[in-house]
């Protein structure tokens, strides 16, 4: 995955461009790494077929067509050898490739979430360095990683439980009595008609779609018009609809747990403020532990804004060019 915009790391400053630069490379160096080591692992795997087929060759009976060689035989055994480099060349190979292709998969990701961070940050922001200092821990570096990414755990079980909230029991009133408002008036039987027409009253229908059955070919769909039931009860008994539901709501209830969307909103900006100052420290103490030689891997799933150490800020306006605001004058120029 390669971020092909060619102004699309316009809005990085130029230590973030030049990570996610570095990124790309190292990323096609492991496509090309790749590519090497499968042209090698068809040759093994060539090798293996053919010493596998001389091997069944030599061993056929004469009177099939073959030599008749024995296990113990030269021509077995030696074949057997060259069968058996090619199984640890191919096993060598693809223990060398495991580890490229897990890495590849993990740029893959985080420049495709870098892709689509910068296309989903507000309009009018470009990213601005944030700097921090390395967090202050103890006992070893590794742990401390470890420690940060359990945290990022929890926080995200809090954004979960946070959605999964119920809502409280006065929204869903609220929102219970217009819907059923709603209904009645899609209900409302027409009795202008037998006044101004001398004709039945006019009763709302709805228009529906129903599958057609033991028809040849493919299942069939058509469309019936019925009368609007559930509307009509509404208009018909509103109140006493509403009151009964009023009490399913109760039952169903549970204020104590329950957040109103500006709780919601304001619960979620909180931990996920959180989450991106955790993952800011995990970034952090994952380059610390890389500069003491420990080969830690920042995650895929990494918040970009944390690996790059940017913020998006309002763009500043453009700098005003030479002449503008000049239309209409003339400049004499020399004496």
């Amino acid at each position: 995955m390669t971020i092909n915009a060619a102004d699309a790391l316009d809005v990085l400053p130029p230590a973030a461009r030049e990570q996610v630069e570095a990124m790309k490379l190292r990323a096609e160096e492991l496509g090309a790494l790749y590519r090497e080591n499968f042209a090698s692992e068809q040759a093994a795997r060539i090798s293996i077929v053919k010493s596998e087929q001389r091997i069944a060759e030599l061993q056929k009976p004469r009177s099939m067509g073959g030599y008749g060689c024995d296990d113990d035989s030269q021509q077995v055994v030696a074949e057997r050898r060259k069968l058996d480099r090619a199984r640890a060349d191919l096993a060598r190979l693809l223990a060398a490739q495991a580890p490229r292709d897990a890495e590849n998969a993990r740029l893959g990701r985080l420049l495709q979430n870098i892709e689509a961070a910068i296309a989903a940050r507000p309009a009018g922001t470009v990213a601005q360095t944030v700097e921090i200092e390395v967090p202050n821990f103890k006992g070893n570096v590794l742990d401390a990683i470890e420690a940060r990414r359990r945290r990022l755990r929890e926080l995200e079980s809090d954004r979960a439980r946070c959605r999964a909230a119920p809502w409280p029991s006065a929204t869903a009133k609220a929102r219970m009595r217009e819907q059923i408002e709603t209904l009645a008036e899609s209900g409302r039987p027409d009795a202008t008609a037998p006044v101004e027409h001398n004709e039945p009253i006019g009763f709302p229908t709805q228009s529906r779609q129903v599958e057609i059955y033991n028809v040849p070919g493919a299942a069939a769909i058509g469309f019936v018009e019925q009368p609007n039931s559930i509307g009509l009860i509404a208009w018909l008994f509103k109140d006493a609809l509403i009151a009964a539901l009023d009490r399913e709501i109760d039952e169903a209830a549970d204020d104590g747990e329950a957040l109103t969307i500006d709780q919601r909103r304001e619960q979620e900006a909180e931990v996920l403020r959180d989450m991106l100052a955790t993952a800011r420290e995990e970034v952090m103490l994952v380059d610390r532990a890389e500069k003491q030689g420990q080969h830690v891997a920042h995650r895929a799933d990494i918040d970009p804004l944390a690996l790059l150490s940017i913020a998006w800020t309002v763009a500043p306006p453009p700098a005003a060019r030479e002449g503008d605001g000049e239309a209409g004058l003339v400049r004499t120029i020399g004496p």
